[in-house]
Order: structure tokens, then C-alpha cells, then sequence
């Protein structure tokens, strides 16, 4: 008998990449950005705190936060313009006849994007929704030609968001990113 074993259910168990889905901010996000690369998409959330010292010794005494952000990340496999005019975060794209476009340069404006990734638990059948209500490019982008499949990769920040997709007021607790597990 193995030892060491922990309790626990393993429907709380997943394993496998997602679909990311991107669009206009303010709005609900319905364009799959396509094929990914075996790394997946990755979800950061960051918390920094200031600790406030009293006391000889100095003692902890009190702990707040004071910068809370929010990343995704994943890096595509495929040629697609309008992701990398989002991952710029700035840029023309056109599509002429068979030619598909980007132009970039000059622009200081960011434009904002809504994200959503949606990932299937093999185990339980549930889904877990990753919601960044806003998001704005946090880099710029590489083209690599070499001689594996073409990877782009892409990071998104999160910008605080007032309004959810369906313009109902978040609270202001809630208004970076929002995950869920829909047990359904």
C-alpha cells in the first residue's frame, strides 16, 4: 500500500490547454485566437503588500495592499493579423483580396481588449471561465522563422473595469479579473 496518500476528490483535477477567446473591450469577446502552443495559457495574479512596523522589536502590526494586477498569457501557433494587431496593442490590419495586412508605427494610443478563456475539465465535465473584464497589451511581438511550427508569443494585462460585458456595475473588489467554475 502506497503512503503519503492525501485525501481529496479528483474532480477537482484538470490537465490541458483552453480556448481563449478576444474582442472589443466592454463587450463579450467571441473570436477564438486559434491554435496554441503546448504550453497553454497561463493566469497570473499578483498582490503586493506594505507591511507596517511597530515596536523594538519592529513587529508586523498591520498588512494592505498596494498594487493587485492580473495577467494572461499564451502563446499562439498561428498567423493570425487581428491577434497580432491586439498583442501590439496598436496597428492598422487590412484584408485585401488574398492579402491579409498589418501596419504599425506612431500610434501612442493602447487599444483595449476583452478576454475570456474557457477551459473543459476532462475529469468532471465542469468548465472553468477566466474573465478579464479589460486588458491591454503588456509587450510587443516577436515573428521567429525557424524550423518548428511559428510561435507568437502574447501577454495581456488587466486594466480596472467599472462595467462588466453586459454593462452591469462591478464592485469595486472585483474589477480585474473574475474566475469561475461552472459545475453545471
Amino acid at each position: 500500500m502506497p503512503l503519503n496518500i492525501p485525501s481529496g476528490s479528483t474532480s477537482k483535477i484538470s490537465f490541458g490547454p483552453g480556448v481563449v477567446k478576444m474582442g472589443s473591450a466592454g463587450a463579450t469577446p467571441g473570436i477564438d485566437v486559434g491554435y496554441l502552443s503546448e504550453d497553454g495559457v497561463s493566469v497570473e495574479v499578483t498582490n503586493e503588500k506594505k507591511d507596517i512596523l511597530q515596536g523594538n522589536p519592529k513587529l508586523v502590526e498591520y498588512t494592505f495592499s498596494q498594487t493587485q494586477g492580473a495577467t494572461l498569457s499564451f502563446t499562439s501557433i498561428a498567423w493570425d493579423f487581428t491577434n497580432f494587431w491586439w498583442a501590439l496593442g496598436a496597428g492598422v490590419t487590412s484584408i485585401s483580396g488574398t492579402n491579409h495586412n498589418i501596419s504599425y508605427g506612431g500610434d501612442p494610443l493602447v487599444k483595449t481588449v476583452a478576454i475570456h478563456l474557457q477551459h473543459q475539465m476532462a475529469v468532471s465535465g465542469n468548465t472553468i471561465n477566466v474573465y478579464v473584464w479589460q486588458a491591454v497589451s503588456d509587450g510587443g511581438l516577436t515573428f521567429p522563422f525557424g524550423s518548428d511550427e511559428h510561435s507568437f508569443e502574447m501577454t495581456f494585462k488587466a486594466q480596472r473595469a467599472a462595467t462588466d460585458w453586459a454593462s452591469a456595475s462591478l464592485a469595486y473588489n472585483k474589477q480585474l479579473i473574475y474566475i469561475e467554475r461552472d459545475m453545471s
